[in-house]
């Protein structure tokens, strides 16, 4: 069975998705607040980056509240959708339909995701389409799926961070480290009967793994099927927390955490002012951010592919609608291809 939407349900959501992972299907973007959260700051990228065992999560299954209250932070999945089938699209459309933009971090750097709630969890909406599909399949033989944890704000990994260092809490990832701040890892009901199994049988199919041997509970879609990632590390650049954007290679900064100076060198802060060559500007607590670091924006089209450069206009294969390519990500606009929202179409790509 397939579900289509009316030309005017498509132009709504063109302006709820916004800031959701880029090169979305369809290509789409918009206005919508993204989650609150506070960044990762340059000392907890530092120091996660020179800690092989950063992003070590788990030792026993973690309890089921350990994501905190995240009822209300975005829309539901559940109960928003019928899955009748593996080829029923109405998952997919209704996971679009479903999500809040928010940060996720992926080895410390940052990275714009798109969350919905599912099994009241936050999980990035493609992997929650995908898990959908795959809890519907596991119901069909008689197997019951429940995410125990999904995506976690900064706020949450700090806590528990913190209360592992204290010796009050199970191992836990340093903040921006974590598989789960993703969006992509799912800690799953293993303990219940016949998941495991069911799992290791077909986990794979619905492009989910099992990724760390010791925890038959952590299964993770691979990194990048949210989409190109953004933030910290394009080009070597690094994102400060204290400036609240990209700094340009060997920057020099004072953070607002800790007051101490970091340097930016290969995408990653170091500490020090000037350690690793001549501080190509240099930024103390209470000075004026400097422009953004120029970069070239391209956006990718799942329709072509490939990247588009800015100005490049596509006619989506998902709806047949034309998005041009922004410093904002893909935007609809009636007036395509001929001219768009940034103006004449640099290079138009109809359907054939």
């Amino acid at each position: 069975m397939t579900t289509k939407l009316p030309r005017a349900h498509w132009l709504t959501l063109a302006t709820v998705l916004a800031a959701c992972a880029p090169g979305a299907d369809p290509e789409i973007s918009g206005g919508v607040a993204p989650i609150p959260d506070s960044p990762i700051t340059e000392r907890e990228q530092y120091e996660g980056s020179i800690d092989p065992n950063a992003s070590r999560d788990h030792d026993v299954m973690p309890p089921d509240g350990i994501d905190g209250d995240v009822s209300g932070l975005a829309p539901r999945l559940d109960g928003a959708m019928t899955v009748a089938g593996d080829g029923d699209t109405s998952v997919r459309i209704d996971a679009l339909a479903a999500c809040r933009p928010t940060t996720g971090y992926s080895a410390g750097r940052p990275m714009s995701i798109c969350v919905t709630e599912v099994d009241g969890k936050l999980v990035e909406y493609r992997t929650a389409e995908a898990y959908v599909r795959m809890r519907a399949a596991a119901q069909r033989s008689g197997v019951y799926l429940q995410i125990v944890s999904g995506w976690r704000t900064m706020e949450k990994q700090r806590e528990l961070y913190q209360l592992y260092l204290s010796g009050r809490g199970n191992l836990a990832a340093r903040p921006g480290y974590s598989n789960h701040q993703s969006g992509l890892a799912l800690d799953l009901n293993s303990n219940a009967s016949g998941v495991t199994s069911w799992l290791n049988a077909h986990g794979s199919e619905y492009g989910f793994r099992r990724t760390v041997p010791s925890e038959p509970w952590h299964w993770e879609r691979p990194a990048g099927s949210q989409g190109p990632s953004t933030g910290g590390g394009a080009n070597g650049t690094c994102w400060s927390s204290t400036l609240s954007r990209n700094m340009p290679v060997r920057a020099c900064v004072q953070s607002r955490s800790d007051s101490a100076w970091y340097q930016c060198t290969s995408g990653v802060w170091r500490p020090g002012r000037g350690n690793n060559g001549a501080c190509s500007g240099t930024y103390p607590l209470g000075s004026m951010a400097p422009a953004a670091p120029t970069r070239a924006v391209t956006c990718y089209s799942h329709t072509t592919r490939r990247d588009q450069p800015a100005g490049a206009c596509v006619q989506s294969a998902s709806d047949r609608l034309w998005y041009q390519c922004t410093d904002r990500g893909w935007i609809y606009s009636a007036s395509l291809p001929s001219r768009g929202p940034s103006g004449a179409c640099s290079a138009s790509f109809p359907l054939r």
